[in-house]
């Protein structure tokens, strides 16, 4: 996929939206320097702690910084072209390609001056060096082959949740409102963000699957903003429309009795407007389908929207591959009484380095 195809104008404003095999990547390199972190990732932890050797060879490829992560390894991407890629068969030699060509004095105002000259030094490296630039590429694609399934299964969700978050901003509600503002260089450098972005520069928004609560990145004519909290975005819309108890129970209705607005109007004992209402928050989330009928507009449940909402939640809040454990209670004494839950660990994120790419 390329930029290209995710863009959307209002006005002199450019939304793009994408998944970003690149930007998720940086992350778990990023995690593989920082151990104290991984309790609060548990798919990257669950990488390392079954492939250590992985770890120790991001930590020992810099050797002058190697808590630093490897932001170089994005700008090949925005230079490439591929900050939007998916595939990493198409990821790879993009990158291979760009190593020869990529500036090494790129004009990061992300970044920190300590951080652009770190980058600069490891692109001039990777150029310099063939053997080393081999080594590089060899690395990303041994640290993402074991989670790309992971990830790739979960590319509708991240695509929709994009989609959802370019839908609001063109409406007006503010980046920092969706993006959240944890990252102390987005949070303070938001003005002359939306600056840009009203200027016409275009803004890219990255649902990420791995990332922690914030991404800022600003390459020449190109401003990336991504978190992890995006790629929840739409499911939690569609969550939100049967939180509502009255627009559930049309729906639960609707389930088993199609019918019409006038007909759900007279079951509820609601006003035909009100019925209008709630059947269009369910169609515009795909809950509810509506057929003409020998002159009547049918509306129906839509089950096989319903059961994709129940697995995107499962995927969200699931480890994939942690098998679901239904506890059983023991048999109890006469008289008495046992209940069992599952519990599954709250997942904490913590505020982070201001490393590149610049996280929190």
């Amino acid at each position: 996929m390329t930029l290209d195809d995710a863009g959307m104008r209002t006005g002199n404003q450019v939304f793009l939206s994408a998944p970003s095999l690149a930007c998720d990547l940086s992350w778990v390199i990023s995690v593989a320097t920082q151990p104290a972190w991984r309790p609060n990732f548990p798919l990257i932890a669950e990488l390392f702690d079954e492939h250590p050797e992985l770890a120790e060879r991001v930590c020992a490829f810099w050797p002058e910084d190697p808590l630093v992560c490897f932001t170089e390894m994005l700008a090949l991407a925005d230079h490439a072209g591929v900050l939007g890629e998916t595939l990493p068969e198409a990821l790879w030699p993009a990158l291979e390609a760009a190593i020869d060509t990529v500036p090494t004095d790129i004009p990061l105002e992300s970044e920190s001056p300590e951080e652009r000259a770190i980058f600069w030094r490891r692109l001039a490296q990777l150029k310099a060096s063939p053997e080393l630039a081999q080594a590089y590429l060899q690395l990303l694609r041994d640290v993402w082959e074991p989670i790309d399934a992971t990830w790739q299964a979960a590319l509708p969700m991240l695509h929709e949740s994009g989609d959802q978050v370019v839908a609001q901003l063109r409406a007006g509600r503010p980046l920092g409102e969706l993006v959240g503002e944890s990252c102390t260089t987005f949070r303070s450098m938001l003005d002359d963000i939306n600056a840009r972005i009203q200027s016409g520069q275009p803004l890219l928004v990255v649902p990420c699957l791995f990332f922690g609560k914030s991404l800022y990145l600003e390459f020449p004519g190109l401003t990336v903003v991504g978190s992890g909290r995006l790629r929840t975005e739409g499911l939690a819309r569609r969550l939100k429309t049967v939180a509502d108890p009255t627009r559930l129970a049309l729906l639960h209705y609707l389930a088993a009795h199609p019918s019409t607005v006038g007909d759900l109007a007279v079951a509820f004992g609601l006003a035909q407007p009100t019925v209008s209402m709630h059947m269009k928050s369910l169609r515009e989330a795909g809950l509810v389908r509506a057929e003409r009928t020998a002159g009547r507009m049918q509306l129906t449940a839509d089950a096989d929207v319903a059961e994709t909402l129940l697995a995107d939640l499962r995927k969200a809040v699931v480890h994939p591959s942690r098998p679901v454990v239904r506890a059983v209670p023991a048999p109890a004494a006469q008289g008495s009484s046992t209940t069992a839950r599952a519990r599954i660990p709250a997942t904490v994120v913590d505020a982070t380095r201001s490393a590149a790419p610049v996280t929190s």
